[in-house]
């Protein structure tokens, strides 16, 4: 009995403790959704609130992760990172109320500030490789992410990243985003001297703007496209953009538009315009857009022969340039540096991804080797395989085509006569009695008889062709050039080449495919040689309408005869073979 009160005092204490800290991290959301819109009233309630009077450590880490929030949307700088990347730390270690994406992209904003590029965008990318991410962080990561690229003029980088931020901004109804990125877009794309492309995205913002009625915003993107259209010397188009801006423009574009002004009306020399406006310039606090004014007025009194002004202005521009560079070097240093080392790390990041992949590719070409050098072996082996079986069957033709040349070939058929003349002196010389064997003589002569009968009708066939061929104007008209063009000259064009094949073509359309399926590769020279044979024209002829000597054409004759049946011949027996096919 004595132990009980203890323990339950001590259950009442864990108790208390546990609303407390459900109170206050109620009190914190609160002041969470008042920064959003709010920041110094969220920067006042986060100062009233003692760290270490929060309970627990989700409470004290989110606590810290607000007040970089509230100092973020309020402007003020970051000058540390320690915060930061104890707050990350903290996250990515305790999965509280879906914050580690929040961190992640602040801590994108903190190195952003502190003008670390690449640890910035390594960052945002983290925040978007959160599957939890809300679309809200989600969309600004974009934008922050393109907004760097394009301070680190990483151009090609900058234009994806603003259609991907756009695409979720329509996605999510955000016109207003839509329109701060499609501006920043044409910025880029101004940039790049794409004026085309920069003027549309311009349009297109200016217009969601008007129709949004967010007027002063319309104004400051009529300001970029008057800006635009003076750089391309079209000065009617950049009057009628500032004319547009109807005193809208917000303060921070003010010098902007006394600058567009002063360059606008110096180009059209309206001197007493181009000096109000370049008062307007130096009386400004910053000392580039003081030099602005007197490097505009400097040229005006010089193209206006106003030698004095113009030396005045020229002085006051020479000493605020030299105030400048003094200022701007460690500026341009930092901003140098930050670039060097945005290259240096995407330079790194790519040596690995590319380590990476080699190392896949190796392990891939390992597995895939042996199956790769087989399945090679197998088509190498069925290539070889099917051109033996076309070559055997090319070969057999060839056979076949010699037979058939053979049989109605001049001296197959003088032979022939021959043994029926010897087939019917058997057959008068044998008994009537021993029947047999004069029946298997007659049958021998008859079948002689069949296949003179036929090579004489093919024979006829054929010459029949040829004449018809040789009736032809055109085989008459190269016939009448062969005797009267001189040698040194072309009797055929390629056209009529082509012309005379088709006619051959369609004298003899197998003997052409015959040509083309030889088992050997025939030359345009060899084919023409060839269909010239088989139309009758003569060696000399052949020669001078292929621009060869007639020994080539013979020595081409014999060659192919080689080819065709690997024995020696004579460049007839080509002429043979071609004609009684």
């Amino acid at each position: 009995m004595k132990h009980l009160l203890p323990i339950i005092l001590s259950i009442l204490l864990l108790t208390a403790c546990g609303e407390s800290g459900r109170v206050q991290f109620q009190q914190l959301q609160q002041i969470d959704s008042i920064a959003e819109v709010n920041a110094d009233s969220a920067i006042v309630m986060l100062n009233a609130i003692n760290r270490d009077s929060l309970w627990g450590n989700d409470n004290k880490y989110y606590f810290d992760l607000l007040n970089i929030r509230a100092n973020d949307k309020a402007y003020i700088a970051h000058t540390s990172n320690s915060a930061i990347l104890s707050v990350i730390n903290y996250f990515e270690n305790h999965d509280f109320y879906n914050l580690l994406p929040v961190a992640y992209y602040y801590g994108g904003r903190v190195y952003s500030d502190l003008g670390d590029a690449p640890q910035a965008l390594e960052y945002f990318q983290k925040a978007l490789n959160c599957e939890n991410i809300n679309s809200r962080f989600e969309i600004v990561a974009y934008s922050q992410m393109a907004g760097i690229y394009h301070k680190q003029k990483v151009y090609d980088l900058a234009i994806p990243t603003y259609k991907k931020a756009i695409e979720l901004n329509a996605k999510n109804n955000n016109t207003l985003g839509i329109i701060y990125n499609t501006r920043s877009m044409g910025d880029v794309y101004s940039k790049l001297n794409n004026s085309d492309s920069a003027i549309i995205l311009y349009n297109n913002a200016v217009t969601l703007a008007q129709k949004e009625k967010y007027t002063t915003l319309a104004s400051s993107i009529n300001l970029s496209l008057a800006e635009l259209h003076l750089f391309n010397h079209e000065y009617s188009k950049a009057y009628y953009h500032l004319n547009s801006m109807k005193n809208f423009i917000p303060k921070e574009d003010s010098i902007s538009e006394a600058n567009t002004y002063a360059l606008l009306y110096y180009q059209l020399n309206n001197i007493d315009s181009t000096i109000f406006y370049c008062k307007k310039l130096i009386k400004s606090k910053n000392l580039n857009t003081q030099l602005n004014g007197y490097n505009i007025l400097a040229n005006l009194h010089m193209h206006n022969n106003r030698i004095n002004e113009a030396y005045d202005a020229m002085i006051m521009s020479t000493k605020l340039s030299d105030s400048i560079s003094k200022l701007q070097t460690p500026q341009e240093i930092r901003q140098l540096s930050s670039i060097y080392n945005y290259q240096i790390r995407e330079r790194e990041n790519n040596k690995l991804k590319q380590e990476a992949q080699e190392n896949e590719i190796k392990i891939i070409c390992l597995v895939s080797f042996i199956v790769i050098i087989f399945s090679i072996s197998i088509f190498v082996f069925l290539i070889i395989r099917k051109r033996k079986r076309i070559i055997k069957l090319k070969l057999q033709n060839v056979e076949l085509l010699l037979k058939q040349s053979n049989e109605v070939s001049e001296n197959t058929i003088a032979k022939n006569n021959e043994t029926i003349a010897q087939l019917e002196s058997q057959i008068s010389s044998i008994n009537c009695e021993n029947q047999s064997l004069i029946q298997e003589l007659e049958n021998q002569k008859k079948l002689l008889v069949l296949n003179n009968e036929k090579a004489i009708i093919y024979k006829k066939q054929k010459d029949n062709a040829i004449l018809t061929f040789n009736n032809e104007d055109f085989v008459k008209e190269i016939h009448h050039r062969l005797k009267v063009y001189p040698e040194e000259k072309n009797i055929l064009s390629e056209n009529e080449w082509n012309y005379l094949i088709d006619k051959i073509s369609n004298l003899f359309p197998e003997f052409i495919d015959t040509l083309h399926d030889l088992p050997f590769k025939i030359s345009n020279y060899e084919f023409r040689v060839s269909i010239l044979i088989k139309t009758k024209f003569a060696p000399r002829e052949i020669a001078r309408l292929t621009n060869h000597s007639e020994s080539s054409v013979s020595l081409t004759r014999a060659r192919l005869y080689k080819k065709l049946t690997n024995d020696t011949g004579k460049a007839s027996d080509w002429d043979n073979f071609i004609n009684n096919i």
